[in-house]
């Protein structure tokens, strides 16, 4: 069922969106429902004003403005302090620019949030708060700018017209504030009736996977390092990040060792399916971990695949409650002992596969998503 005015979205997100799956999914719903759609990104890797690039998803195109400032990622706040301080400034000024085009800011995270309340205040467009992190929890804030930011930070929670966090348990997270309107809308994969190709792995080896950030604090190196040792292991890695080279040059040198490179969602999936386990790992002293809503515990589910995580971090009481994985203290001997463990219930990987499904379909499918996404913008558009 479309909309019956046109109303038009602009995303915001402070990364180039290439890609941003939570970003792309929303967006896709939304024109599904006949909203006008575009995103303006940030991208770091290289300085210009604002370029256009059109982006085609299942239920349309959406143009995508990319403002190019020189920036590292997962710096910090220190070290890109003047670039983000200048992508405030272009964003606003793309917004002033662009003001009759869009009737509503969908704006992700604080770092686009604070520059899109701030317009929203001279005008009467209205802001959807979309918190995938909470940002002082997050990020290495200064202590001197942690109070301040949080102050901003509910502040904007408070007057939106909306706000999006990504589990139940983010609303501890944001306790104190007093949102107009808020909705839990879970990281789940867009589209679950994919058909994915056997890519005829060996069937007689236990397929550990992992595709992402590769970067410190997943455990990737020390699984590499557990494969490296047992031959009846394959670790599958794909992605980008600090340590692609690592992974490319032990690729080389092992045999059960496969490294992908950077993949596509769809080509993501696809080798999640052929695999066995899945992790999704986070270090459980980053406080907004605790919250942490991975899209590998939400992919572990609708694939069927059993999962490791870490105690404390985001879903663990899902999987524990659910008996679908194994949750881990953060060594590298507890993730040894929980391949192990899951490899010694090889017999019970059907069970465990129809009981996973069967949650995803029933708690956190993309289909409900999309109904609590639409049903939200549908209440704040008349």
């Amino acid at each position: 069922m479309k909309v019956g005015k046109q109303m038009r979205v602009v995303f915001l997100r402070s990364n180039p969106v290439e890609p941003d799956t939570r970003v792309e999914k929303e967006a896709n719903s939304l024109l599904k429902a006949g909203y006008e759609v575009e995103i303006v990104g940030w991208d770091r890797s290289s300085k210009y004003r604002v370029r256009e690039k059109i982006k085609y998803l299942d239920s349309g195109k959406v143009k995508i403005h990319r403002i190019g400032i020189t920036a590292s990622y997962g710096g910090g706040i220190k070290k890109n302090l003047f670039p983000l301080f200048k992508f405030q400034i272009e964003l606003y000024k793309w917004l002033y620019k662009n003001r009759k085009n869009f009737d509503i800011i969908h704006a992700c995270d604080f770092d686009t949030a604070y520059t899109a309340y701030l317009f929203t205040k001279i005008t009467n467009k209205k802001l959807v708060y979309d918190i995938f992190d909470y940002y002082v929890d997050a990020f290495k804030v200064p202590k001197l700018l942690r109070k301040l930011i949080e102050s901003k930070d509910h502040k904007i929670i408070n007057t939106a017209n909306a706000v999006l966090i990504c589990s139940e348990k983010r609303k501890l997270q944001i306790k104190g504030t007093k949102p107009k309107k808020l909705e839990v809308i879970h990281n789940t994969p867009a589209d679950t009736k994919c058909v994915f190709n056997n890519l005829n792995l060996d069937s007689s080896k236990v397929k550990i996977v992992y595709v992402g950030i590769l970067g410190d604090g997943r455990f990737i190196k020390e699984i590499a390092e557990i494969v490296m040792d047992n031959p009846d292991y394959q670790f599958h890695i794909g992605g980008f990040g600090k340590h692609e080279k690592y992974f490319e040059e032990i690729s080389m040198k092992y045999s059960n060792i496969k490294f992908y490179g950077k993949l596509a969602y769809k080509d993501t999936l696809e080798l999640e399916s052929n695999c066995d386990i899945i992790t999704a790992i986070y270090d459980p002293t980053v406080p907004n971990h605790n919250f942490a809503a991975p899209n590998k515990f939400y992919e572990s589910l609708m694939l069927g695949k059993p999962l490791i995580m870490i105690e404390n971090t985001g879903m663990d009481n899902v999987v524990l409650r659910n008996d679908i994985g194994e949750v881990i203290k953060y060594d590298s001997k507890s993730l040894a002992d929980a391949i192990k463990n899951i490899v010694n219930r090889k017999s019970e990987w059907q069970e465990i596969s129809l009981r996973m499904k069967k949650l995803y379909k029933t708690d956190y499918s993309w289909n409900e998503m999309e109904k609590r996404l639409i049903k939200l913008y549908r209440d704040i558009s008349n």
